[in-house]
């Protein structure tokens, strides 16, 4: 093969492994600032809680309610 052509399948090669890289990287970067929003998140509901358990276990009660009721209007599937 020559020279040139090897050359270039290598810059291709190379310009290719550094958009994935930084793709990567991109993502490493957003999965960690969605984990540490998240962690934060829950510190605040667990404050919340242990500041109102009362109202917190009526909001608790009240949404499984909801839901069971929801859930009651999809029909069961027939086998």
């Amino acid at each position: 093969m020559n020279d040139s052509v090897v050359g270039s399948v290598r810059d291709t090669v190379d310009s290719a492994v550094q958009r994935v890289s930084g793709g990567v990287h991109t993502a490493v970067d957003t999965v960690a600032g969605a984990a540490y929003r998240a962690d934060s998140g829950v510190g605040e509901v667990r404050s919340a809680i242990r500041a109102q358990p009362i109202s917190a276990a009526l909001v608790v009660f009240a949404l499984g309610y909801l839901f069971g009721r929801l859930g009651a209007l999809i029909p069961a599937a027939r086998r």
